[in-house]
């Protein structure tokens, strides 16, 4: 667009936060003018990127403003005083911050990211999935996306593929130089949490069976360091704990996954991330499951396992040295931002 738009963003969860982040800098680049409003992990991610913690003041082309600390009533005057053109949000389930300002909106124009393969109608939906909060145009990652997503009833006329704008910084600030060869990363997720909240669990084994069958087969000369999501609590796994089994401390995932030698999950996207990365990433699901979440399974990227024996297999061959991950680009084209912002631009020009 020609002249600066004022455009409202939103976020909770942190692959939502991740997703739209570089459409926010893209955004700023051009000068246009952001009012941020996040929640939970999502709000020390803004953080982190530099943005100012504070409403718009007169010098600032963005604001960032802790929904969780308004009414709904302030959270409908915050959105009224802002008077966006359009809004931008990072998908999550539950009753979360984006559809809380996506029912205060009017005519506003609204553009979401999903950041991945997963709980489609629960994303746009509350509490039931029955997609009672549908914006006008859904960014999602690619065809296999949208298929999925017209089977389960989404309008094909809402959605465009553009990629998800993190996958072009997966790899970023990830590095071989302090690899531990004997680390083995556990990237956890709340599996069991979001069962017990109505998501489907995308797995028949939720995070603690996937690590107790690790930890089952785990060889003595590896050591175990889970990385905690960003949503689970810091004691969750203290009955594991031992002189093999620790969490890990580093301020950043990218600093963890530096350090593994091995990466070891469900269907996490961070699995994707360590892969493309160059480091070897397993997917412990069960051999029951049908429908993969993680797409990078199938593509030979990240390792599949259904199995105890399977995973023993592996890390032996890891172990010996004969199992070497696969060397690849990534399967996902660059461009992502500018196809999202276009997205934007074309509601804009309406």
């Amino acid at each position: 667009m020609n002249s600066p738009k004022s455009i409202l963003v939103s976020a909770n969860d942190p692959g939502g936060a991740n997703a739209i982040l570089p459409v926010v800098q893209a955004l700023l680049a051009r000068g246009d003018t952001i009012q941020s409003i996040v929640t939970g992990p999502a709000l020390k991610q803004f953080r982190s990127a530099g943005f100012p913690s504070q409403y718009l003041g007169e010098n600032l082309s963005i604001g960032i403003i802790d929904g969780a600390l308004l009414s709904e009533d302030d959270l409908a005057r915050a959105v009224e005083s802002f008077k966006p053109e359009a809004y931008l949000a990072g998908t999550s389930t539950g009753n979360s911050i984006d559809k809380k300002i996506f029912k205060s909106l009017r005519e506003c124009p609204s553009v979401y990211v999903i950041d991945f393969w997963s709980q489609y109608g629960h994303r746009f939906s509350q509490p039931e999935s029955d997609l009672s909060h549908l914006p006008a145009r859904i960014c999602v990652i690619d065809s296999r996306m949208r298929d999925e997503m017209i089977a389960e009833g989404f309008p094909d006329d809402r959605l465009r593929i553009t990629g998800n704008p993190h996958f072009e910084h997966f790899t970023e600030h990830i590095t071989r130089e302090a690899e531990e060869r004997s680390r083995v990363v556990f990237v956890s997720q709340p599996i069991r949490q979001d069962a017990a909240e109505g998501m489907p669990a995308g797995t028949a084994l939720d995070e603690f069976e996937v690590l107790e069958r690790v930890l089952a087969v785990l060889p003595p000369h590896l050591h175990l360091s889970i990385r905690l999501h960003p949503r689970e609590e810091v004691r969750k796994f203290d009955t594991y704990l031992n002189e093999r089994v620790t969490i890990a401390r580093e301020p950043t995932l990218e600093e963890a996954l530096s350090k593994a030698g091995l990466v070891i999950g469900m269907f996490s996207p961070v699995l994707m991330q360590a892969a493309l990365a160059g480091k070897p990433a397993i997917s412990y699901q069960s051999a029951a499951t049908q429908e993969d979440p993680l797409p990078t399974n199938a593509l030979g990227i990240t390792q599949r396992i259904g199995n105890n024996e399977e995973l023993s297999r592996f890390l032996t061959a890891y172990e010996n040295g004969t199992w070497r991950p696969a060397h690849t680009t990534g399967p996902f084209p660059a461009g992502a931002t500018e196809r999202v912002v276009e997205v934007i631009d074309e509601l804009l020009s309406k």
